[in-house]
């Protein structure tokens, strides 16, 4: 019996370490160009991988309502809770940017907005469940300006976490 109690202590061993290795990776949207499926359906004047510093990051401008919308396949958030990025206000800053999920092609309704900073590069986490997106099947994010157009910023390192 001793070899049996080896066993078993080492099954529940593994048992004990399987959550850890089955924590989801951070699932890149764009890092200086769009990754694992992402596309753009944006209705903004978005140019990507656009040269700035080191990097690439998305350039995104547009008139009132316009979105930055990536696309992908259909996914469940279940093991994301926050969706990142680096974003920079270009040379006048303080657009207003709603940060939706979209669902079936649309966006779902949220008041989550943020204005970045003229010449500032931030790091934003916008956890899922304040933009309806938690636990859900979702296709795709956009950062959707409000009722003026606005000028350009700059975003990049976009993932869900």
């Amino acid at each position: 019996m001793p070899n049996r109690r080896g066993f078993i202590a080492a099954v529940a061993g593994l048992a004990l370490a399987r959550p850890s290795l089955a924590q989801a990776q951070p699932l890149v949207v764009y890092d200086d160009e769009l990754k694992n499926g992402w596309q753009s359906w944006s209705w903004a004047k978005v140019d990507l991988s656009v040269p700035v510093g080191g990097g690439k990051p998305i350039k995104v401008q547009g008139d009132p309502w316009s979105a930055l919308a990536l696309h992908h396949d259909a996914f469940h958030t279940g093991n994301y809770s926050k969706l990142t990025f680096i974003i920079n206000g270009g040379a006048q800053g303080g657009q207003a940017l709603m940060i939706k999920v979209m669902v079936d092609g649309k966006p779902v309704d949220s008041s989550f907005v943020i204005q970045p900073k003229a010449k500032t590069w931030a790091r934003v986490e916008v956890p899922l469940k304040d933009i309806a997106g938690d636990g859900k099947t979702i296709d795709g994010i956009c950062w959707q300006g409000q009722a003026d157009a606005y000028s350009p910023y700059y975003i990049t390192r976009i993932q869900f976490e």
